[in-house]
């Protein structure tokens, strides 16, 4: 979980930029959180929210937390999914990416409302929201379908850390 979580997070500090459509960047943490939630459940999904979200805040965000509390309840949601959904389901991976990176961008544009800061109006974040929620749903089909091909040699084990099982 954690290589996959530190190549995601140098992939999108590195490479996200040279991959800019219009101004909007994809968010390779996201599709990992929202994968390994849905895959693997909720304690998977929250760990790998709150370690790629502090990985962001980190290096890049003036408020430390703010990226972990996103990641984190995008990461514990999408993974209380996990035994509601067939995971072999083709719409499975879109509509999570797309409402996970609605509600992830959500949270950080309500916190900054309570941190007193000024929000962008309505119609910016329509112009934001939309393009990178759409960038993260493809990008969620891509991550997904390649953590998906390993699944049956990686399960959960009870105590919320996977491990390499052989058949």
């Amino acid at each position: 979980m954690t290589g996959l979580l530190v190549l995601a997070f140098l992939l999108q500090s590195v490479v996200s930029s040279y991959l800019a459509i219009g101004g909007i960047t994809p968010d390779f943490l996201l599709a990992a959180v929202v994968t390994y939630g849905l895959l693997f459940g909720w304690e998977v999904g929250l760990a790998s929210g709150v370690i790629g979200g502090l990985l962001v805040d980190l290096i890049a965000a003036r408020f430390i937390g703010l990226h972990v509390l996103s990641y984190g309840v995008v990461g514990l949601v999408s993974g209380l999914m996990e035994g509601r959904v067939f995971k072999e389901n083709i719409l499975l991976a879109p509509v999570g990416g797309l409402v996970g990176s609605v509600a992830s961008q959500t949270i950080v544009v309500f916190c900054f409302w309570l941190y007193g800061l000024e929000v962008a109006p309505l119609g910016a974040l329509r112009s934001t929201l939309l393009p990178a929620a759409l960038y993260d749903m493809v990008l969620t089909i891509l991550v997904y379908g390649r953590i998906y091909k390993y699944y049956l040699y990686l399960r959960p084990d009870p105590r919320g850390t996977i491990v390499i099982r052989r058949h």
